[in-house]
């Protein structure tokens, strides 16, 4: 009986620690995907902000508006191409 018992309780936690793995391991997909959405604009805007001559949009007095507009638009597509994107195995 004890064995029984013993079994029992080794499949409960098994079952348990594959769970929480599952779990994890979906977090760890979506914070992966806000991570990804997160570095596109950030990226964007430290290649913008080195001061070294010759960038576009240098004399432009709206090319910080067309970064803007550009970053976010990239953000946005990418944000929508990860939601859509199926993670199931």
């Amino acid at each position: 009986m004890i064995h029984v018992y013993t079994d029992l309780l080794d499949s409960i936690s098994g079952l348990f620690t594959a769970m929480m793995d599952s779990h994890l391991n979906h977090l760890m997909k979506y914070l992966d995907s806000a991570a990804l959405v997160i570095a596109l604009p950030a990226l964007i805007s430290g290649i913008w902000g080195m001061n070294v001559g010759g960038l576009p949009g240098k004399e432009n007095e709206n090319g910080f508006w067309i970064l803007i507009i550009f970053a976010s638009l990239l953000t946005i597509g990418w944000g929508i191409f990860l939601k859509s994107k199926k993670y199931n195995d």
